[in-house]
C-alpha cells in the first residue's frame, strides 16, 4: 500500500493542520499553524512509524520529538530526519499527509522528489463543495443536503426540512475533519453560539453544508489511490467507531469486504478526480443508514487514519477487536508547533 510507482523510499511529513491551512488559503489569510495541531502530528508520526513506515523511509520530525520517538524508528528501520536541517533527502519520494504550499516547500527544501498535483486542485477537491456537488453529478446526492451561503438560506433549509424539535441536523465547514468546525442542531432554529459561528464563517466568505442527521448503522472508510495515469485502486474499507455525535473513538479491526455499492463509487470518484487533476491517495467516507446508503459523504484527498488502520489489521492479523491511535511516549520539552 505504502510502496510508490517509481519504487523510491519516501520521506514522511505528518501536516494534519493540512485542511486548515487549505481554509486560510481560501478565505486569503496568511497561514498560521494552530498549536494543537502539534499534538497531533506528533501521535500520528508514532503510531505511522509503528505499523506502517517501511525500512528505508525518512521521517520528517522536529528534534524536541526524537527522544519519544528514536526506539520506534529503529525498529521500523526508518531514519528520523531533522526537520531544520533535512541534508540531503533526494534519494526519497517526499510524502506528505496532505499537500499544502507549506508542505511543498518543506519537500523542496529537502531536495526530494517532488511528484505533487496541482495545489489549487488538492484544495478544491478537498472541499466539502465539491463532493457535494460530484454527489450530485454521479446521481447519488441526499435531498435535503443543501450548500448556504448566508444565515437566511440556512433557516429556509431548516424550517423546510427540520421543522420538528425531534428533526436532528448538522452544518460543516468545507475543511472541517474529524467532528470539528461543525455545528449540531435540532429543529428549525438556530442556537445563539451556533448562530454566531456561522454568521463569522459567512462573513469570511465561506459556504457551508447543511444536512440533516440521519442514523448511522455502520460507518466505513473507502482507502484509495488514483495514480498519475488516472488508474485508481481501491486497497480497502476501513470501518470507523464513532460516539452519538460522529466523534471518531477507534476503529473496528473485524476483516471487511470493500462493500459492491462502495466499490462502484470509488472508481467513479477516482475518475472524476483524476478528470480534475488530483493524484494521489484519498480516502472517501460513507454511510450505511437505516433506511439505505450514503456511499459518498466527504473526499479526504490525502493519505487517511483509514489506511493506517488498514496497515495496523494487516500487521497485527487480527481478526476482531478495536483500535484506536495509539498515545506515543511523553515529551519532556515544549512541543516544536513549526520548523
Amino acid at each position: 500500500m505504502m510502496v510508490n510507482s517509481l519504487g523510491r523510499p519516501r520521506l514522511w511529513y505528518i501536516n494534519t493542520d493540512c485542511e486548515a491551512e487549505w481554509a486560510a488559503l481560501a478565505r486569503g489569510d496568511r497561514f498560521v499553524p494552530p498549536g494543537h495541531f502539534a499534538a497531533q502530528n506528533y501521535i500520528l508520526a508514532f503510531n505511522l512509524l509503528k505499523y506502517l513506515l517501511r525500512p528505508g523511509d525518512g521521517l520528517l520530525a522536529p528534534r524536541s520529538w526524537w527522544p519519544g520517538l528514536a526506539a520506534t524508528a529503529v525498529a521500523a528501520g526508518v531514519e528520523l530526519v531533522p526537520l531544520d536541517c533535512p541534508g540531503d533527502q533526494s534519494a526519497r519520494q517526499f510524502t506528505p499527509w496532505g499537500w499544502t504550499p507549506t508542505a511543498r516547500a518543506i519537500g523542496e527544501h529537502a531536495g526530494a522528489h517532488l511528484a505533487s498535483p496541482p495545489l489549487d486542485v488538492v484544495a478544491r477537491v478537498n472541499s466539502k463543495v465539491y463532493s457535494h456537488r460530484l454527489e450530485h453529478e454521479l446521481g447519488i446526492a441526499v435531498t435535503a443536503a443543501r450548500p448556504v451561503t448566508s444565515e437566511a438560506e440556512l433557516v429556509a433549509q431548516l424550517r423546510r426540512y427540520c421543522s420538528t424539535i425531534d428533526d436532528l441536523w448538522v452544518v460543516k465547514h468545507p475543511y472541517g475533519v474529524a467532528a470539528r468546525e461543525r455545528i449540531l442542531g435540532r429543529g428549525p432554529s438556530i442556537a445563539p453560539t451556533a448562530a454566531v459561528w456561522c454568521r463569522r464563517r459567512f462573513a469570511d466568505g465561506d459556504t457551508l453544508l447543511f444536512e440533516p442527521w440521519h442514523t448511522v448503522v455502520r460507518e466505513y472508510g473507502v482507502c484509495s489511490f488514483t495514480d498519475a495515469g488516472g488508474q485508481t485502486t481501491v486497497f480497502g474499507v476501513s470501518r470507523p467507531l464513532t460516539n452519538g455525535a460522529g466523534t471518531l473513538i477507534g476503529y473496528d479491526l473485524t476483516p471487511t469486504p470493500v462493500p459492491e455499492l462502495l466499490h462502484h463509487v470509488a472508481v467513479r470518484v477516482g475518475s472524476q478526480l483524476a478528470a480534475a487533476g488530483y493524484y494521489g491517495p484519498w480516502g472517501c467516507d460513507a454511510l450505511e443508514l437505516d433506511h439505505g446508503w450514503r456511499p459518498l459523504l466527504e473526499i479526504n484527498a490525502r493519505w487517511t487514519v483509514g489506511f493506517l488502520a488498514l496497515g495496523v489489521a494487516a500487521r497485527l492479523s487480527q481478526t476482531r477487536g478495536s483500535w484506536r491511535l495509539e498515545a506515543p511516549p511523553p515529551l519532556s520539552t515544549p512541543m516544536a508547533v513549526s520548523p
